[in-house]
């Protein structure tokens, strides 16, 4: 465990529910992955995906008392809960099975994340479920 490179995860995840300057702990060469909007490289890059996802959620709350998290010098990787609005005003709680759960992995170099990948579902309102088999 690398309390340190912990702290510095968890803080980025508050600062994103605040709204705040995340790009103030990152690298300017940060690489990011989300799913179904795919790879930015760089904090320009990255503001595109913020725009974007402006466009949808308006909220979001990372619930750190659900935290489990896994550390070590590099790497930090937390799996917990999330709750939020979209910008049409539905919203998204965690559902006691998968919904508003994620795990997120992130590189620390220097004290700044130089590497960010978010695992989870983006279809937070549960509209695409109709395509999968098993949901029928």
């Amino acid at each position: 465990m690398n309390a340190r490179n912990e702290a510095i995860a968890r803080e980025m995840l508050k600062t994103m529910d605040a709204q705040g300057d995340v790009f103030a702990l990152m690298t300017d060469d940060i690489e990011f992955v989300y799913p179904k909007w795919g790879i930015a490289r760089g904090k320009a890059e990255l503001g595109r995906f913020f725009q974007d996802m402006g466009g949808y959620v308006r909220s979001i709350a990372h619930d750190q008392s659900s935290f489990h998290c896994l550390s070590d010098d590099v790497s930090v990787f937390i799996e917990g809960r999330s709750a939020g609005t979209l910008v049409d005003g539905r919203s998204w709680q965690p559902d006691g099975a998968a919904g508003g759960r994620f795990c997120t992995s992130f590189r620390i170099r220097d004290g700044l994340i130089s590497g960010l990948h978010i695992h989870i579902d983006p279809d937070y309102a549960h509209q695409a479920t109709a395509v999968y088999p098993w949901r029928k």
